[in-house]
């Protein structure tokens, strides 16, 4: 009679194992996909083409695996829980991101692409050479965990940034000026320069990193404004930890910096999308996901921004998002910016350099993404 139940026990166990199994299976089948994560901050897979030549060279088999991983149902959560299990594991690394000391996430350092990595110097200095008229400098902004790698965990292991941008330095020295942030953030270290959640320097970090640029930029420090900082939200939860699932929980504060005593006017003008703008912010991007947006709407291929600057300097920046947010202090001093992203532009740049008489050029990037791109090569070459 025991022997009965423990059997009937059984099959209704596994009953209920298959029940609750062909649910999940139908769920998957049947759920809508889903182009894109708030919680992730990214755009998710999609449903392969099953072709014959995908499933020969098995990219059907690998982009299917990804599709069923970005939409299987009740991600959020199973991808909640085990974040939360490597947490109590003691583990402080989650997709290339680390846990850091005093809740600070630190993207790792990437080693430099050799190939893409050569060429991008080779193809600034050239371009350098090219154009002798034009006074050209380079800011790399080291990332936190370059700058800072006291604030890695114990045990983490990851390149050394300060060599990579000293090899940077050394081959580009003698055409580029080099702009060292260094310095200034070594004196202002305790401040918060990164964001704790974001892979870019913050407002007070891009402030630091302009003081730093005075020269190299011809801004006479003794001529430098006075910006006044003004918060727009402290409720920004940035990329890294989207992508890594830690620290969901910090809310950080996003500033802007508004020259003080001068009211200069702009005109935004994104090329591409054919849409002007009155700002360099955008503070509908505050009632997004990505509140970083609020610097230039994120990224485009190509902005003019024109100013009632006294100046009639024009600058050329090759840049990432980290420029984003270091346009605000340019304001006062040029009567152009132009702001060239090479990952999406397209367009031909000797013919850039002439339709906007661009008197001074800028390249203007994060450590990880400058190390291995492989789009500005191409774009200063083009002609």
């Amino acid at each position: 009679m025991k022997k009965r139940k423990n059997a009937k026990m059984q099959n209704l166990v596994a009953g209920i194992f298959l029940v609750l199994l062909a649910i999940f299976f139908l769920g998957n089948l049947l759920k809508p996909t889903k182009g894109y994560s708030e919680q992730e901050n990214r755009s998710l897979a999609g449903r392969p083409q099953l072709t014959w030549t995908s499933v020969v060279s098995g990219m059907f088999a690998e982009q299917y695996e990804k599709y069923q991983s970005d939409q299987l149902i009740g991600r959020n959560l199973w991808r909640d829980l085990a974040v939360n299990l490597r947490i109590l594991t003691g583990s402080n690394k989650e997709n290339g991101i680390f846990y850091g000391r005093q809740n600070q996430l630190l993207e790792e350092i990437r080693k430099p692409d050799e190939e893409s990595f050569q060429a991008n110097l080779e193809a600034i200095q050239d371009f350098a050479g090219r154009h002798k008229e034009l006074p050209m400098s380079i800011l790399i902004v080291p990332d936190a965990a370059g700058a800072f790698p006291e604030r890695l965990p114990a045990f983490a292991e990851t390149e050394n940034q300060m060599m990579i941008l000293k090899r940077i330095q050394r081959e580009l020295e003698e055409t580029v000026t080099w702009i060292d942030v260094s310095e200034v953030f070594a004196e202002h270290a305790e401040e918060k320069l990164y964001y704790q959640t974001d892979s870019h320097w913050t407002s007070l970090g891009a402030y630091y990193g302009f003081q730093a640029s005075g020269e190299a930029l011809g801004i006479e420090q003794e001529n430098m404004t006075n910006f006044v900082p003004y918060p727009v939200t402290a409720q920004f939860n940035g990329t890294l930890s989207a992508r890594s699932g830690y620290a969901k929980d910090i809310q950080e504060e996003i500033t802007i910096y508004i020259p003080g005593g001068k009211d200069i006017e702009v005109v935004v003008n994104y090329v591409d999308k054919q849409e002007k703008r009155t700002s360099i912010y955008q503070s509908d991007a505050l009632e997004g996901r990505d509140k970083y947006q609020v610097f230039l709407g994120g990224n485009d291929s190509l902005v003019d921004i024109r100013t009632t600057s006294d100046s009639d300097r024009r600058l050329l920046i090759f840049k990432d998002s980290s420029a984003n947010c270091f346009v605000q202090f340019l304001i006062p001093y040029f009567r152009e910016i132009v702001l060239v992203d090479p990952r999406y532009y397209a367009g031909d740049i000797e013919e850039l350099l002439d339709m906007y008489h661009v008197t001074d050029g800028l390249f203007l990037y994060r450590g990880n993404i400058f190390s291995r791109d492989n789009q500005l090569s191409g774009v200063l070459t083009s002609e």
